[in-house]
């Protein structure tokens, strides 16, 4: 199986930034030299700014790729359907640390035309990524989600693909199957996004304290896959994956918690009725403002981007953002 790496991205797509995920992992890298990330602070207004120093330079990245617009998604800083769905689900702590430094991002990012989605708590409850598949869904041009984040690997379809910065590995419809199969469930048969999804219903996902319901780990939910019926919805190959348990354990007392698998489901699950009500209306359309954003960096004294400015600068004023409109 190849995956695409490098600079791959259709020139002039749209990108949906999973803009929470991006500070959660950046502002927990290591400062310089191995500096503790929450002592990098602004020398002015004290608050830290590791992690807008390492979004803005992914953007920058990104922005060298010549996107045609890109519009960034963040989590609602409340607890949402999932936390009571499963009380071990990650809670929003309301860290002034994170939370300081995306109030930051959602007011400068416009600066470099970069909309910003959901920093507000439009969507009270709700994740980035539940905005992005609503996004995902009503988008009539092809789209790329950049994002660290596993659980979107789910969205990528016919005109979606997936885009992890890090391993610059970019998803396709034609590479998802084998993508899956590498990395996540072992098994010969033909897989798709929404796989992802039931895959970490049924095996769990540390990151967001989603338990695994036991019984099944990758391997054998890959033999299961393999006598999986085709075409069946998401709810339903879990109860297809229950029955197959039953069936090769013989005995009720030894299969997996398939009734906990569901309730996950619920969390994992990008494309049910929850997402599908979020209604996005019609998203911002800023342009990029050298001036203002040059101010931000001035009041952060962030003395690294102003040494060479309008040089980091101009892939923001390369792009080129048609109105955009969500149904």
């Amino acid at each position: 199986m190849k995956i695409a790496q490098g600079p791959t991205l259709p020139p002039g797509v749209t990108c949906y930034v999973d803009l929470t995920g991006f500070l959660h992992r950046l502002a927990h890298m290591p400062g310089p030299h191995g500096m503790d990330p929450r002592q990098v602070t602004s020398k002015v207004t004290g608050e830290p700014t590791w992690g807008v120093v390492g979004t803005f330079n992914q953007l920058n990245t990104l922005a060298k790729q010549r996107p045609g617009r890109v519009i960034a998604f963040a989590d609602s800083s409340q607890d949402g359907f999932r936390a009571e769905l499963l009380p071990g689900y990650k809670r929003k702590t309301g860290s002034p640390y994170l939370r300081q430094q995306l109030d930051r991002l959602a007011q400068c990012l416009p600066h470099l035309g970069i909309a910003v989605v959901g920093a507000h708590n439009e969507f009270p409850g709700m994740e980035a990524e539940d905005l992005i598949a609503r996004a995902v869904k009503a988008a009539r041009e092809p789209v790329v989600i950049v994002s660290y984040d596993k659980d979107l690997l789910q969205l990528v379809k016919d005109n979606v693909r997936h885009y992890n910065p890090q391993k610059k590995h970019l998803v396709t419809p034609v590479n998802i199957s084998g993508y899956l199969q590498q990395g996540f469930l072992p098994t010969k048969a033909e897989l798709a996004g929404p796989d992802m999804a039931v895959f970490l219903a049924c095996t769990g996902d540390d990151s967001d304290g989603i338990r695994p319901i036991g019984g099944v780990g990758p391997v054998t939910l890959g033999q299961y896959y393999e006598r999986l019926p085709k075409e069946l919805s998401n709810p339903a190959k879990i109860d297809a994956l229950r029955a197959i348990d039953l069936e090769v354990k013989k005995d009720p007392g030894k299969v997996a918690n398939w009734r906990q698998a569901q309730i996950n489901l619920q969390a994992t699950d990008l494309d049910t009725g929850r997402q599908h009500e979020i209604n996005l209306e019609t998203l911002p359309e800023p342009r990029p403002d050298k001036e203002a954003f040059r101010r931000v960096l001035e009041g952060l004294t962030m003395l690294s981007f102003l040494q060479q400015y309008d040089r980091w600068f101009a892939p923001f004023e390369a792009r080129n953002q048609p109105s955009l409109s969500m149904a």
